[in-house]
């Protein structure tokens, strides 16, 4: 259980009191260590003592090396990598003046703004003009076409992330 505690760690980039928290508020993490709902959950203590008896011995490295090896036995490739969703999300057009774009380009209030409190607060200075791309449109005789296609958009790029896990388990061991 204490190993599987690790491999959690690992996967989610949890700390010692992290793991603790995390194993008591999430079933599912109950359930991969098969501990029940009365089951007593080892303290980070308890966690950091065992890495540590294991880092003495030397062990951690062997440990998720074999383990990847049996990941790989059984038809599962432990790979990693990043999500990245910039996702635009749609805003008023504006009606501004060459000069007011100018000066919101550059970071500044426009001088006509600076006077009229009500305006500032309508007038939003972050957004701005992208172009999303579309990849594949369908011809008139029902074909799909590869075609990059620029559509302009106005307002935010919404920015998510997701890291991924270690590139394979022996990987993940290491960062314990």
């Amino acid at each position: 259980m204490m190993f599987r505690i690790m491999v959690l760690q690992a996967l989610y980039g949890l700390s010692d009191d992290q793991a603790e928290f995390q194993i008591q508020d999430r079933l599912s993490f109950m359930r991969f260590l098969g501990l029940g709902l009365g089951d007593r959950v080892p303290d980070a203590k308890t966690i950091w003592l065992f890495r540590e008896h294991l880092t003495q011995a030397k062990a951690i490295e062997n440990l998720f090396a074999r383990f990847d090896k049996h990941l790989t036995k059984a038809g599962y490739l432990a790979m990693g990598g990043q999500i990245v969703d910039a996702t635009i999300v749609a805003a008023p057009k504006q009606r501004n003046s060459d000069a007011e774009k100018a000066d919101i380009k550059a970071g500044k209030v426009p001088d006509a703004w600076k006077g009229k409190p009500p305006k500032l607060r309508q007038k939003d200075r972050d957004e701005r003009w992208t172009v999303k791309f579309s990849k594949a449109k369908v011809a008139e005789d029902g074909k799909v076409q590869q075609r990059d296609i620029a559509i302009p958009a106005f307002g935010y790029k919404n920015h998510a992330s997701i890291a991924g896990t270690a590139s394979s388990a022996a990987g993940m061991g290491a960062r314990c």
